[in-house]
């Protein structure tokens, strides 16, 4: 769980960045890019976080169903 904790902290910083209008940082990119893969061409940074967000809640809920 503190995996899927990691990387929304994360989404949280480049959300942040993108909404304040500047650019995130490169090693969080690349950190949301480990865990979920590439950023798919012509999407905005803000929707791939948001997609990496929604995965690893998704990911937390299913380790909490199963106990882990």
């Amino acid at each position: 769980m503190r995996e899927a904790l990691d990387i929304m902290n994360t989404a949280l910083r480049v959300l942040t960045a993108v909404s304040d209008k500047r650019a995130a940082d490169p090693t969080d990119i690349d950190h949301l890019e480990a865990y979920a893969g590439p950023k798919p061409q012509g999407m905005d940074l803000d929707e791939y976080t948001c997609g990496v967000i929604q995965e690893a809640l998704k990911k937390r809920a299913t380790k909490r169903a199963r106990g882990v």
